[in-house]
């Protein structure tokens, strides 16, 4: 066998005479990513921005013409406007063409019909890849008009990882149903159990199929699973453990912070045991706060929910947020992005970082997410109230709030919740 090196450049050779012979002298390349084929469109060639996709054929010396003929193809159908994510997906099978690059006929995976034309070859699964591809285009569609989320998060977040659905359906063997389309997911990403971007394309590819489910344009074979820690998994380094802020550092940071915009939403987070991002999806409704976020998360989706402040928190009463409520007083904070926005503007603030400190010396970790822990620790050591009311005020799962918060039950938790439960019963 030749060096890597040759056969490499035999295959980039080829490649280029192959586009030249078609008119495109630059712009567009292959390479190896991760043992298979990852062709480049320079943003000269791909009208102004650069794109990226991955072909579903094997990285080695004895795919050369394969490779040549489903290069060529995607560039003759982009060439008619047909984007090539959607070329590359009806790439069914990779195997060695008996024609040399020529037209579309020729293309990987596809045959000629009696009329002249080109069809899909039958896939192994009930829907073919053009199916794939219109569910896809039609889950966009219902996100957009449904507001859920906005065209930028669709291109910045969903994207991405539809890709990653429409290649795990032009496999030669595609999954026949929602466990082994995310178990094979799962394996782009191996080397990183419970990475983010592991968690972002399971999270991603389970709201699409219970859309689809809900919809009834899939069947009970692709209904996702509820849990889907055994798809994410687990990170070999153990993660840091936040911890509850305490009242006396909310007050502290309430009157430290100068600008008012920045404050109110701190103030939000504090009182109601806001995610960050929650602040861009706040309502009044008769009065009363409400949340309209909708997280989907490995247990589900959120519901909406009415915000309440905490029995115990008569400071927070006392800051009258509902009645002062408007969008524009909020912080410029960037959608999908208000964590981030909200930690780097309390880092710049002296008394965040003195705080944080304290924290750090004594074996904890404080974060904007610490607001939150501290109504969740609150609700439950001051006002008693059982997981399941917390849980439901917080907007999330019972399971999701108990792992949370057993981090912080410590003996001391356990001893106070006995000595108020025998208060009780002595009562009786």
């Amino acid at each position: 066998m030749a060096p890597t090196r040759d056969w490499e450049g035999t295959i980039r050779t080829v490649v280029s005479h192959a586009l030249s012979q078609r008119g495109c002298r630059r712009g567009w390349t292959v390479l190896n990513h991760r043992g298979n084929v990852r062709l480049n469109i320079a943003a000269g060639a791909a009208g102004g921005k650069r794109r990226q996709v991955l072909l579903p054929i094997p990285w080695q010396c004895d795919q050369v013409d394969e490779i040549r003929d489903a290069v060529v193809y995607v560039f003759d159908e982009f060439q008619k406007g047909v984007d090539p994510d959607l070329s590359v997906a009806r790439i069914l099978r990779p195997h060695h063409a008996a024609t040399g690059a020529g037209s579309a006929a020729d293309a990987p995976g596809l045959s000629t019909s009696s009329g002249g034309g080109s069809k899909l070859n039958a896939p192994a699964a009930p829907l073919s890849i053009q199916d794939w591809s219109e569910l896809i285009e039609a889950f966009r569609d219902y996100k957009l008009l449904s507001g859920e989320i906005k065209g930028s998060t669709w291109e910045r977040v969903y994207r991405h990882h539809m890709k990653h659905v429409l290649g795990a359906m032009a496999m030669p063997s595609p999954p026949q149903n929602a466990k082994q389309l995310l178990e094979g997911l799962a394996k782009i990403w191996a080397d990183k159990p419970g990475g983010r971007t592991r968690q972002i394309q399971m999270q991603c590819t389970t709201a699409l199929l219970r859309w689809a489910r809900e919809e009834q344009r899939l069947g009970e074979e692709w209904e996702p699973p509820q849990n889907l820690a055994t798809y994410v998994g687990r990170s070999r380094s153990p993660q840091p453990i936040t911890t509850p802020l305490e009242v006396e550092d909310i007050l502290a940071l309430v009157d430290a912070l100068p600008d008012p915009r920045w404050r109110f939403g701190f103030q939000l987070m504090a009182a109601y045991g806001l995610r960050p991002e929650e602040l861009h999806h706040l309502q009044l409704r008769d009065g009363r706060l409400w949340c309209t976020y909708e997280k989907v998360a490995s247990r589900g989706k959120t519901k909406p929910r009415t915000l309440r402040l905490l029995p115990c928190d008569d400071w927070a009463t006392q800051w009258q947020l509902a009645e002062q409520y408007a969008p524009d007083r909020l912080p410029p904070m960037r959608v999908g992005f208000a964590g981030n926005d909200i930690r780097q503007y309390l880092h710049r603030r002296p008394l965040w970082n003195k705080i944080r400190q304290d924290y750090e010396a004594k074996g904890e970790k404080l974060v904007p997410y610490s607001c939150r822990h501290g109504y969740a620790h609150r609700a439950h050591v001051i006002c008693d109230l059982p997981p399941k009311v917390v849980a439901a005020a917080m907007g999330h799962s019972v399971q999701t709030h108990l792992a949370a918060y057993s981090r912080w039950c410590g003996d001391d938790v356990v001893d106070d919740a006995f000595a108020k439960a025998e208060q009780r019963f002595l009562a009786a």
